[in-house]
């Protein structure tokens, strides 16, 4: 007899602008564990608005950080990212899949050549 899984207590977050380690926002991560940097499969962009990078569908592997987090902070991350961005399932280069909080307005802001941000 098979017995159904439980929830899964914590889930994988591709952080790729202001949540990243040493910037601005980092501190909205509550109870994160950092487990490695990490690049999207090529079909993400990046755009800039208001000074910040945006995650859109695009042709570019994206280059970001992972983070493992309490299930239990996904409400207060939603509430921080805001009615601007979605929280979408994202395919990793290597098969693994995260978090990502995507612009739901694919044409917010102005277009970014740079695959990471901030440019380095």
């Amino acid at each position: 007899m098979s017995h159904p899984r439980p929830p899964a207590a914590t889930f994988l977050l591709f952080a790729y602008g202001s949540l990243k380690r040493g910037q601005r926002n980092h501190h909205e991560l509550i109870g994160a564990r950092f487990v490695a940097e990490a690049r999207t499969v090529p079909c993400f962009a990046l755009r800039l608005c208001d000074g910040y990078p945006v995650l859109v569908t695009g042709a570019r592997s994206i280059r970001g950080e992972l983070f493992e987090l309490p299930v239990t902070s996904l409400a207060s991350l939603d509430e921080f990212e805001g009615e601007a961005y979605e929280r979408r399932e994202i395919e990793l280069e290597g098969g693994a899949s995260a978090i990502a909080y995507m612009a739901r307005d694919a044409s917010a802001g102005t277009p970014c050549a740079a695959s990471e941000w901030p440019e380095g």
